[in-house]
């Protein structure tokens, strides 16, 4: 029993292994060429693999897509910030855990964004993606935001539902990536956001 334990865990580590070098591949050609341009074969050539293990592993090209934003939704940064955000005890705090959480997940997985919003109307499945991806980014926001009510540092006349949507509207990867183009560092996006969010949801900034 123990070898085959151990057999199985090697086939899964190789898996998995195999797993990410098809992902890390994808996503740098989808960005260097752009999604409709690049073929199966060329990840599974990039990865070292087979076309066959590609489809095998995934599917199809769009799967691959969805299999990214998988990958970043699951980042272990994400947990770490939600983490964070229950332990914070002023609203300030939160605001600014929330702004440096969400910009680190932008940065680190910013090509798997632009393939992923660039490619929306491409085709259906990247389309159920992007509002999985945008459900799962509410709910957390909206976590966010009952644990600000909770504190009582929503300012006055603002609900749950509504800091939910000044979260959507300000630090969701559309939102960084703007600033991006406006020609904001990540540091200088970082600070603006921030210092926008608490004005727009504390009862004090503080």
């Amino acid at each position: 029993m123990p070898r085959r334990s151990y057999r199985s865990t090697v086939r899964e580590q190789a898996a998995a292994s195999t797993r990410t070098a098809i992902l890390d591949a994808a996503e740098a050609l989808f960005a260097e060429h752009g999604y409709p341009r690049v073929a199966i074969s060329s990840v599974a050539e990039s990865a070292g693999v087979a076309q066959g293990t590609v489809y095998a592993a995934f599917g199809n090209k769009p799967a691959l897509v969805v299999a990214l934003m998988e990958r970043a939704a699951s980042d272990p940064s994400v947990e770490a910030a939600v983490s964070a955000v229950a332990a914070a005890t002023s609203g300030g705090e939160i605001v600014a855990l929330t702004v440096e959480g969400t910009g680190t997940i932008v940065r680190r997985h910013a090509r798997t964004m632009d393939v992923l919003y660039g490619n929306e109307s491409a085709d259906p499945v990247i389309a159920g993606a992007v509002r999985r991806a945008e459900a799962l980014q509410r709910e957390r926001f909206a976590g966010i935001a009952a644990r600000l009510a909770e504190l009582g540092a929503l300012r006055e006349g603002l609900g749950v539902r509504d800091a939910t949507r000044v979260l959507e509207y300000f630090v969701s990867p559309g939102s960084w990536h703007r600033l991006r183009r406006l020609g904001f560092s990540g540091k200088r996006a970082g600070e603006w956001l921030t210092d926008q969010v608490a004005h727009a949801l504390l009862d004090q900034i503080r």
